[in-house]
């Protein structure tokens, strides 16, 4: 982990750029949001799309899992807001620790809800950014079954485009996690979805 946010860091000084980072499982989101937050000098506000919180204070004795990444985020005061969008397998620790750190979590069940308010984010006034983290296990496995947690009742890839393409703020740095090869389609259906996710994750950063 301290490689990854001493590379980080390394990106940053090379100004204008700035990072997108590919997993990997989650854990790796904690290294990068470190870093970003301390080159920055102060907190962002975090959009995190995935089905599932990881914001669990430990996951099988370890505290720096795919699962905790979150947690130790904001721990750390490397974010002041925390939205978690497309959540469907969640514990009721999962529930406490949003609680715990003020996180905004929106579940599936009340997405069409949700919906208008997602899809017209702004976020990053008073900070130094923004900064978002997409797990593609976000997505139903419809659209892609290469993760290693399906987790049925997924976000569309047209929604998850919708909130991104929409999103008001700088964002200035981002990852996408958590594609699994051995578990896609053999045409490689998912690695062309997480494809595009980053060129819209990297069209976003860019402007």
């Amino acid at each position: 982990m301290h490689v990854i946010s001493e590379s980080v860091k390394t990106v940053m000084d090379e100004d204008p750029l700035r990072p997108l980072v590919l997993g990997g499982d989650h854990s790796i989101s904690y290294p990068v949001v470190r870093a970003v937050s301390e080159k920055l000098g102060g907190p962002v506000d975090i959009l995190h799309l995935d089905a599932h919180p990881d914001i669990y204070d430990c996951f099988e004795g370890n505290t720096y899992s795919h699962a905790s990444s979150f947690a130790r985020i904001m721990e750390g005061g490397y974010a002041r807001r925390l939205l978690q969008v497309g959540l469907r397998s969640i514990t009721k620790e999962g529930r406490e620790q949003g609680k715990r750190f003020g996180v905004e979590q929106y579940e599936m069940r009340t997405f069409s809800r949700d919906r208008e308010k997602l899809e017209n984010l702004k976020l990053g006034e008073g900070v130094k950014g923004v900064y978002v983290s997409v797990d593609v296990d976000c997505l139903d496995p419809a659209f892609a079954p290469g993760v290693s947690h399906i987790e049925p009742g997924g976000l569309s890839f047209r929604d998850v485009l919708n909130i991104l393409q929409n999103l008001q703020g700088d964002v200035v740095a981002g990852d996408v996690v958590e594609f699994n090869p051995q578990r896609d389609t053999v045409d490689g259906m998912t690695a062309m979805v997480a494809a595009k996710l980053v060129r819209e994750l990297s069209a976003k950063i860019s402007k």
